[in-house]
């Protein structure tokens, strides 16, 4: 019997290791992130240490039944298995980003491991790696000195090359993946201000600024990749999502009405704090009166007057958090003492909180509108609840279809909306992936022409749901 390790039928080995570095590169950079992580809290000889270096040494032996040897990469801002490159979720943002910071410390690009490895010289390394020179010139030397000492055997070291030039479709795809990265960031930093504020734990507010000023320049290079991030829709992590994606949408909306930087900087900021009174309130919906809820603005300013650091943009943040469910003809919450216009930020932030919220399940205790029912339902509330210019703005930015509708098209096929149209057609004829066979998709331009007319047209929405179709599959 052949000694070949079995693989699917017609798959090539080059085939089957990329499945595998696609699938288990991913665990790999978690478990070493949190081997590093518990090293430095913890003596090696302790039991979470011992256990992160067995699990660890699982997941790196897996690559030696058809390799000799295996490397973790670390090229420009990103880590491969070989030259794949590892994908991450929101949940492994931070061991990714944590992990890639520690590799350029020590102008580590390459971590080689092979079969004599075992789990006494990974928990070796890991010592030698945290005793090692950081952000100094030598300080792969420094490392791969200390290493060598050591007589670790199955474990080797390359040096962090510099960035090389990139062609354009590099530059696409490197885009794309900063506007990823730009709002995984977002909704971590959230998270850490939500578990922070309730401790009584100052919040890194320098950390907030950066994360959205990543977000605004991603808005200027890539919003269609932003547009598919936050058309996602799932439990766990809803409300940190739900103040990315208004800050986002809010600044799709700044932009389009050409905000400058410094604006948008303070309009990002105040989009991203608009519901933090809400941190101290249940977020079970069934659980949370109207009264309680229409508190929350009263209680977002509070909050935002103990977060230090905000500076100038302090005092934007407080009027959008007190303004964001009050409409323009002086009705909704809190009642006014007298009416007056409201803020250019909370004309702004009103449509991009509303729009979001409808379209979710459960951010006020709603059922989930199709997005492109939700921009009809507000667009006939332009001039009493929103700004009829900013929603217009919002619309075109949009897309009568918004990313993520489901639709079905003239020819009778279904497909999912994955970005606005081009120029003039950007609302009313977007790009949709249509749906095949399993999980395989064709992307089409429903801009494009056949002859005199267009080739296929949208004719109605679906709900997704009723049909059984998983529509995220399809956004990226």
């Amino acid at each position: 019997m052949s000694a070949e390790p079995i693989r699917q039928k017609g798959a090539s080995l080059e085939d089957e290791f990329q499945r595998k570095a696609l699938a288990s590169g991913r665990i790999m950079v978690n478990q070493l992130a949190i081997l590093v992580k518990v090293a430095q809290m913890h003596n090696l000889k302790n039991e979470a240490v011992v256990n992160s270096a067995q699990a660890l040494l699982g997941t790196v032996s897996s690559f030696f039944e058809d390799r000799k040897s295996v490397s973790l990469n670390l090229i420009g801002e990103y880590l491969f298995i070989e030259d794949i490159r590892i994908k991450y979720n929101v949940e492994d943002f931070a061991n990714f980003d944590f992990l890639a910071g520690e590799f350029k410390k020590r102008k580590l690009g390459s971590l080689v491991f092979n079969p004599l490895v075992d789990a006494d010289q990974l928990i070796l390394f890991v010592s030698t790696f945290l005793t090692a020179q950081t952000d100094a010139d030598d300080a792969h030397h420094d490392l791969a000195l200390r290493l060598g000492a050591s007589g670790i055997s199955g474990i080797s070291t390359e040096e962090l090359k510099p960035p090389r030039a990139e062609d354009e479709s590099e530059k696409i795809i490197d885009a794309e993946s900063a506007a990823t990265k730009a709002y995984v960031r977002v909704v971590l930093r959230v998270k850490e201000l939500f578990e922070g504020i309730p401790l009584g734990e100052p919040a890194d507010i320098r950390k907030l600024k950066r994360a959205v000023q990543s977000l605004i320049d991603s808005v200027y290079k890539n919003e269609d990749v932003l547009l598919r991030l936050s058309a996602i829709r799932r439990s766990e992590d809803m409300f940190p999502r739900h103040f990315a994606n208004v800050c986002v949408l809010s600044l799709l909306i700044g932009k389009r009405i050409g905000l400058s930087k410094y604006h948008m900087a303070r309009l990002g900021m105040a989009a991203l704090l608009h519901d933090v009174g809400r941190e101290n309130r249940p977020h079970d919906p069934g659980e949370e009166s109207f009264e309680a809820l229409s508190e929350h603005p009263r209680a977002g300013v509070q909050t935002i007057l103990k977060l230090k650091g905000l500076n100038e943009v302090a005092v934007s943040a407080m009027i959008v958090s007190y303004e964001h469910h009050r409409n323009i003809d002086g009705t909704g919450y809190p009642k006014a003492i007298e009416t007056k216009d409201l803020s250019v930020y909370s004309r702004i932030v009103r449509i991009a909180d509303n729009y979001d919220a409808v379209t979710s399940s459960g951010i006020y205790g709603n059922e989930a509108i199709p997005p492109e029912r939700a921009l009809r339902l507000m667009s006939g509330r332009a001039g009493s609840y929103y700004d009829g210019e900013f929603l217009g703005k919002f619309i075109i930015a949009m897309g009568i279809y918004p990313v993520g509708s489901f639709v079905m098209l003239s020819d009778g096929s279904l497909a999912v909306v994955v970005a606005p149209g081009k120029g003039e057609n950007r609302p009313s004829r977007p790009r949709v992936a249509v749906i095949g066979g399993g999980a395989s998709a064709k992307y089409l331009d429903l801009s494009e022409k056949d002859g005199g007319g267009y080739r296929l047209s949208i004719a109605g929405t679906l709900d997704p749901n009723g049909c059984g179709v998983n529509i995220y599959r399809y956004l990226f």
